[in-house]
C-alpha cells in the first residue's frame, strides 16, 4: 500500500481507454460468485441508502480471477505475490500472509509508469498498473512482467480491464432502479425549478457513502445550485450545494471510471454516460453564469428540460448484464454528522486543493449560505443566450 501523497508515478494526462466488451477473467465465475452472493437483496427505499465503504469488509464468493503480480510497495522492495480478484475486491501477498481491500464506488484504476528505476530492479521492464482509493488517500501499485512488451502489455490491459468491471459491479449494485427525470414532482413545490435529478452516490466521510437523489436546478442571479434529497420522493433535503462560474467540476480518470466532483463533493454515478450528462449539464450552468446570462424564465426551463430530454433519449442502457441484484457493501446505519441539522445551506466556496494526476481536485471550505433572498426577482425574463445541452 502507498498513499496518495507518496505516489511517484508519471500517470498520462490523457483518458485511459479500455475496450470494456472484451471478454474478462473467467465470465461464468463472475455469475456463480454473484450467485452466490449471501447479503439479501435491499427493500423497497425508506429513506436513505447509506453504506460503508471502508476497505476491510468480506470479500464475497469465489476469487473472479487469479494470477501472479508483482507489488511495489516502497522505493527499495518489489516482490511477487499471489493476486485474487473478487467480485467486491482483491487480496494479495505471499504464504497466507494475505492483504484485503474491499472496494468502493469511490476506487480507479489505471496504467502508470514510474520515473526511475528501483536500486536493485529496473523497472523499464514492468508494466505498472495502481488502484486509487482516493477517498481514502490508499493507492496500490502492481507490475506485470512478461517475456517480451507487448505480451507485458497485453496482460496489463486484460488486468486492469477486470479490476474496472469489478469496481462498476460495486458501483452499480447500490443503485436502486431509476431513470433520470426532467419533470418536477408536482405535489413537491422546491422542484418545480427542476432541470434534471436521478441518484448519484455522494461521498459523506471516509467511512460512509450515501445513494442520493441529485436535483439540478438553472441559475438564479450569480449562482446556481444541486439539491441533495434522501430519495425520489424529494420530501427530505439533506444538502444544497451551490455552484459559481468559479466552482471547480471534474472528473476522475480512470479506466471505465465513474466517478466525478463538485467543490469538494465527490459523487460516483451508475454509468459512464450519465456522468457526462452531469457533466455537461453542470459545464452548461457554468459558462452561462460566466457570460452573465439573465436567470431563465419559466419557458427557459421548459425549454432546457426538452435538450436534456433529447439526450436522454440517445443515451443507450450501458449498465452491464451481470450486475449483482444485491449491494455489495454492507449497510450503515449511521448519519453524516453534517446531516444532523437537515444540512441544508451547505455551500461550497472557492478555493482549491492540491491537484491530482494533472486535474484540479475538488476540495473547498463549506460555510454557511442561504437561497435567493426574499423579496428579490428569483427569475427574471430573458432568454440565455447560450444553448442547453
Amino acid at each position: 500500500m502507498v498513499t496518495e501523497s507518496l505516489c511517484r508515478c508519471i500517470c498520462g494526462s490523457s483518458k485511459d481507454q479500455l475496450d470494456s466488451h472484451r471478454a474478462w477473467g473467467e465470465t461464468p465465475r463472475i455469475a456463480d460468485a454473484l450467485e452466490k452472493a449471501d447479503e439479501p437483496r435491499q427493500p423497497k427505499i425508506v429513506g436513505c441508502l447509506s453504506y460503508a465503504i471502508t476497505i476491510d469488509q468480506p470479500l464475497r464468493g469465489a476469487p473472479i480471477r487469479e494470477g501472479e503480480l508483482w507489488h511495489l510497495s516502497t522505493e527499495d522492495k518489489v516482490e511477487s505475490v499471489n493476486f485474487a480478484l473478487y467480485v467486491n475486491g482483491f487480496s494479495f501477498g505471499q504464504d497466507e500472509q494475505d492483504t484485503h481491500v474491499s472496494l468502493s464506488p469511490f476506487s480507479l484504476v489505471r496504467n502508470c509508469k514510474f520515473q526511475s528505476a528501483y536500486p536493485s530492479l529496473n523497472l523499464a521492464s514492468f508494466k505498472i498498473f495502481k488502484i486509487s482509493l482516493f477517498c481514502q488517500g490508499l493507492c496500490y501499485y502492481f507490475g506485470v512482467q512478461a517475456q517480451d512488451e507487448h505480451c507485458s502489455e497485453e496482460e496489463r490491459s486484460r488486468w486492469v480491464l477486470d479490476i474496472s468491471r469489478a469496481m462498476r459491479l460495486v458501483t452499480q449494485s447500490l443503485f436502486p432502479p431509476f431513470t433520470i427525470r426532467c419533470d418536477p414532482v408536482g405535489s413537491v413545490a422546491t422542484t418545480h425549478r427542476r432541470l434534471m435529478a436521478g441518484y448519484l452516490i455522494h461521498h459523506d466521510d471516509e467511512n460512509t457513502a450515501s445513494v442520493l437523489y441529485c436535483e439540478l436546478h438553472p441559475h438564479c442571479g450569480d449562482r446556481a445550485k444541486l439539491v441533495l434529497y434522501e430519495n425520489e420522493l424529494c420530501e427530505a433535503p439533506v444538502l444544497d450545494v451551490y455552484l459559481t462560474e468559479r466552482s471547480l467540476c471534474c472528473e476522475k480518470i480512470g479506466i471505465n471510471c465513474s466517478c466525478f466532483s463538485v467543490e469538494d463533493h465527490q459523487f460516483s454515478t451508475r454509468t459512464l454516460s450519465e456522468r457526462k450528462l452531469w457533466l455537461r449539464a453542470i459545464s452548461n450552468l457554468k459558462v452561462k453564469l460566466q457570460n452573465r446570462a439573465p436567470s431563465p424564465t419559466s419557458d427557459d426551463i421548459r425549454h432546457y428540460r426538452h435538450a436534456i430530454k433529447e439526450h436522454l433519449s440517445t443515451m443507450t442502457c450501458s449498465n452491464d448484464a451481470t450486475a449483482p441484484k444485491d449491494a455489495l457493501l454492507q449497510r450503515s446505519l449511521q448519519r453524516p454528522a453534517s446531516w444532523r441539522d437537515g444540512g441544508r445551506g451547505l455551500q461550497a466556496l472557492a478555493g482549491p486543493l492540491p491537484a491530482e494526476e494533472g486535474k484540479p481536485e475538488a476540495g473547498l471550505a463549506l460555510a454557511r449560505s442561504t437561497p435567493c433572498r426574499a423579496g428579490a426577482p428569483a427569475w427574471p425574463s430573458g432568454r440565455g443566450a447560450l444553448l442547453w445541452l
